[in-house]
């Protein structure tokens, strides 16, 4: 997805998507649901950068901070530059604050393992698996994801579905998603080329899911939130994983097997408005605000 097709979309529709939004209007005073959130100028509030799929939460945020309408908070993110990228920056001082998936380990290599960061849990999502509701199979065991990506399981038919091959499709290495991916199923372990299909973007790798070759033989994998909030397609399906359905029920209760924290993080040494708005969203009233905005706090 480009950013620039993404910033378009508008922050009342992302925050609607959500199961508990807060509403645009909600915004104009936050002071008045949240008391002690923070104010601050638009001159004053930190560099935030992060995750795709944390974007609407980083535009609530402006807002509510600054007060600032929703296109200002839009424009805020035109050098959003994604979930490896803001490590980085975060590191060499071009960012202030980041909301941000897990590092790809060679991310934590480069950066000696994310040493000169101070990252803390903000919230929870999950790494789940895709496919088009035509598909009869509706629950994989982690065993059975990890044998299709494997090349180990080949045809839909060993797994209760049609006898048609399974067309599996992954991320980039280095992607937020493709990092859970290792992180929760394959380790350092070999995906071989020739079983899968690379896309470069998440929105591009549903796509693909829901459109290949009449959809029915295709698997893909994202996060719960993006999927779900940001990138829902009619049509398309949820497996559950070892019997349980991703929701945020079942990421909040830890029930769901692939979930993992997303973490906000500032430098060791943080500009003081920065550690203000982590030390903010850490605490019980921003955890309300992180769920309001339709993601699973922390805790």
């Amino acid at each position: 997805m480009s950013k620039i097709k993404f910033v378009a979309c508008t922050l009342t529709a992302a925050l609607l998507a959500c199961a508990a939004p807060v509403h645009a209007q909600d915004l104009t005073n936050a002071a008045a649901t949240y008391p002690s959130i923070p104010q601050m100028t638009l001159e004053e509030y930190p560099k935030v950068d992060g995750s795709l799929a944390c974007i609407p939460l980083m535009e609530a945020l402006i807002q509510a901070v600054t007060g600032c309408d929703q296109v200002t908070a839009e424009e805020s993110l035109e050098d959003f530059k994604n979930t490896n990228p803001s490590y980085v920056a975060l590191a060499d001082g071009r960012d202030d604050l980041i909301l941000s998936y897990e590092a790809s380990a060679q991310t934590k290599e480069k950066l000696n393992n994310l040493e000169g960061l101070d990252l803390t849990p903000v919230g929870r999502d999950a790494l789940v698996f895709i496919v088009n509701a035509g598909n009869p199979v509706d629950s994989l065991t982690t065993g059975q994801i990890h044998d299709i990506y494997t090349g180990a399981i080949k045809n839909w038919s060993e797994l209760g579905g049609n006898d048609v091959e399974i067309k599996a499709f992954q991320r980039r290495e280095n992607s937020g998603s493709q990092t859970l991916m290792r992180l929760l199923l394959m380790g350092d372990e070999e995906i071989p080329e020739k079983q899968l299909i690379t896309i470069e973007s998440m929105e591009g790798l549903i796509d693909t899911v829901m459109s290949y070759d009449n959809s029915a033989n295709a698997i893909g994998f994202s996060v719960y939130y993006y999927a779900s909030s940001m990138e829902s397609r009619e049509g398309m399906k949820f497996l559950s994983i070892d019997g349980i359905t991703p929701s945020n029920d079942t990421i909040r209760s830890g029930e769901y097997p692939l979930s993992h924290p997303f973490y906000v993080g500032i430098p060791k040494s943080p500009s003081p408005n920065a550690k203000i708005l982590r030390d903010w969203l850490l605490s019980e009233e921003g955890q309300r605000f992180v769920e309001d905005c339709g993601y699973v706090a922390a805790g």
